[in-house]
């Protein structure tokens, strides 16, 4: 089990260096720190609640099922860090590149990873026209983590596996 643990760690952190050094652009460099927000905690939780209030009947019970997604996926991902305890890349890797704002909480599962997932998956929900590009938003929060050295590719890929299964589960439940 040991040798199957450092077998995930040395290919968790060989993919990380590619994504975090060989991708780098200017492009991504300007894009990569604003895309994260779309899984922040303010963003995801405006949008919920403003589908909520403002919205119509179909896009307010969308925007409910998000927020529900949203909190209950934020809670599993809280507890998950406190469990796993794994530092933040950028705290082990000394080659990593960092955007400017660094997170001092755990790393595993990426939260913000997480909240894009589940509020994109509960929309999704009711609009399966918007699958495509809500998914492919989430997906860039995940790889904006890793580029911002934030996050180790599991992380990213456990975040959007948690954020889909709660929004999922929360669907079946409204």
């Amino acid at each position: 089990m040991e040798y199957l643990s450092h077998l995930v760690g040395v290919g968790d952190s060989a993919l990380f260096y590619y994504f975090n050094k060989r991708v780098r652009c200017r492009i991504f460099n300007v894009l990569m720190p604003l895309l994260t927000h779309l899984g922040g905690f303010f963003l995801t939780t405006v949008t919920c609640l403003l589908t909520m209030i403002l919205g119509s009947n179909k896009l307010s019970g969308a925007g409910k099922q998000a927020f529900v997604a949203l909190v209950l996926s934020f809670i599993i991902g809280y507890f998950l860090k406190k469990i796993f305890t794994r530092p933040r890349p950028y705290l082990v890797l000394t080659q990593a590149m960092t955007g400017s704002k660094l997170f001092k909480d755990y790393s595993f599962p990426s939260g913000h990873t997480t909240a894009a997932f589940s509020v994109a998956v509960s929309y999704v929900s009711a609009y399966t026209y918007l699958l495509v590009p809500l998914v492919f938003c989430a997906a860039l929060v995940g790889f904006s983590r890793i580029y911002l050295g934030q996050h180790y590719p599991t992380d990213v890929l456990a975040g959007g596996i948690l954020g889909t299964i709660v929004a999922l589960a929360v669907t079946y439940w409204f």
